[in-house]
């Protein structure tokens, strides 16, 4: 039995030290899953004051656009700490898509807006698409294609003050 239990340490060892060292290069696996390559990076530019957290969002349809983040495909937040932010979206799938991003300044996690829905803090979406004369910009105004690969996309932050 002390043989037997021996034995199995010794081939639990040996596949242990055969698992550390075999590792795939980061090549193959990226050649091996194309999706990988697929970097979206959302770059905001137009900060006034480093302070509060980015909220990025990537909308694939109108619903919840711009303003419900939480209704969007893909989400993330960034600590705001220069005059530009980058938000970066990994193995991102191709079609077409909006995004949005506000700064959370007061950290309740949530665009803020004034009585009449107009932003009380800086916001943005891709395209730098207007804001209607009663309402939010549009989606169709906003989307862009993504067709694989790295790419960034540029967004000017806008101060309703």
């Amino acid at each position: 039995m002390v043989g037997t239990k021996m034995a199995g340490a010794t081939r639990v060892a040996i596949a242990l030290i055969g698992s550390l060292l075999w590792h795939p290069s980061s090549n193959a696996q990226v050649d091996n899953d194309p999706a990988a390559k697929n970097v979206l990076t959302l770059e905001i530019t137009g900060v006034r004051e480093p302070a509060g957290r980015m909220a990025c969002a990537l909308f694939w349809q109108n619903k919840g656009f711009p303003r419900k983040h939480r209704r969007a495909l893909r989400r993330t937040w960034v600590d705001v700490e220069g005059e530009t932010v980058t938000c970066v979206f990994k193995r991102t799938g191709l079609g077409d898509y909006a995004a949005s991003v506000f700064v959370d300044i007061n950290g309740n996690g949530k665009l803020d807006t004034n009585a009449i829905g107009s932003p009380k803090e800086p916001w943005g979406v891709s395209q730098n698409a207007k804001a209607k004369r009663f309402g939010p910009p549009l989606y169709k105004d906003a989307k862009f294609t993504y067709e694989g690969g790295p790419v960034t996309i540029s967004i000017e932050l806008v101060y309703d003050d």
